[in-house]
C-alpha cells in the first residue's frame, strides 16, 4: 500500500524552523520528544521545541474546481513551544529574546514563508530556571503560533456507465427493472 498525499508536509515545516533558529541563534536545536530518550543533551546553550497543536483549523476552507480536479485549501494554526537551556537564566533569556525578536525580521519571515509558514502570534518569554541536582539550570520558554497552508486535491473521473436495479412490490405483484445509462457521446 502506498503512502497517501498528505495535505501538510510537517517534515518540511520542521526543517525550515530548525534551519532558521540555528541560523539566527547559532545554537543547536533539538526536538523535545526525541525518537530515543538515551541521546545525551547538547552543550548549552541550546534550544528544544515541541509542537503543541499541529494543525488547528481556522475558518472555512475554500473549494475550487479546475477541470476534473477538486481542490480544497485553507489555513491551519500550528502552536510550538520553544525552550532555551543556558548556563545561566540570563543566557537562556537572552537567547530566547533573540529568537523572539528575530521572528519579526523580514528575512526570517521570508525564509519561513518559502516553506509555507507565516508567523502569526509571538508569545512572551518566560523564565523557567529551576534547581537541577546541585545547581540551577537556566531555562526560558516561549509559545509561537504559525499559520500553515492546508491543500488537498482529488481527481474526479467520469462515470462510464451506471447500472441500477429497482424492485417494486405492489400487493401480490413484484416488478424488477434493470436500468443502464450509457455514457454520453
Amino acid at each position: 500500500m502506498s503512502t497517501p498525499n498528505f495535505p501538510i508536509d510537517f517534515n518540511a515545516i520542521r526543517i525550515a524552523l530548525v534551519r532558521e533558529m540555528e541560523r539566527v541563534t547559532k545554537t543547536t536545536v533539538i526536538m523535545a520528544e526525541q525518537q530515543t530518550q538515551d541521546v545525551p543533551r547538547p552543550c548549552k546553550p541550546y534550544f528544544s521545541y515541541k509542537t503543541l497543536n499541529p494543525a488547528d483549523k481556522s475558518g472555512d476552507d475554500s473549494h475550487e474546481w479546475i477541470g476534473d480536479t477538486h481542490n480544497v485549501g485553507g489555513q491551519r494554526r500550528m502552536t510550538i513551544s520553544f525552550n532555551c537551556y543556558g548556563n545561566s537564566k540570563e543566557e537562556a533569556y537572552n537567547y530566547m529574546s533573540l529568537w523572539q525578536q528575530s521572528l519579526e525580521l523580514w528575512t526570517v519571515q521570508e525564509n519561513l514563508r518559502k516553506a509555507g509558514i507565516a508567523v502569526w502570534l509571538i508569545g512572551s518569554v518566560a523564565d523557567l530556571t529551576e534547581l537541577m541536582n546541585t545547581g540551577y539550570e537556566g531555562r526560558s520558554q516561549m509559545d509561537v503560533s504559525f499559520g500553515i497552508a492546508f491543500n488537498l486535491s482529488e481527481s474526479m473521473t467520469t462515470i462510464e456507465k451506471v447500472e441500477a436495479e429497482a424492485t417494486i412490490k405492489t400487493g401480490d405483484q413484484t416488478i424488477t427493472e434493470e436500468i443502464v445509462i450509457p455514457e454520453e457521446e
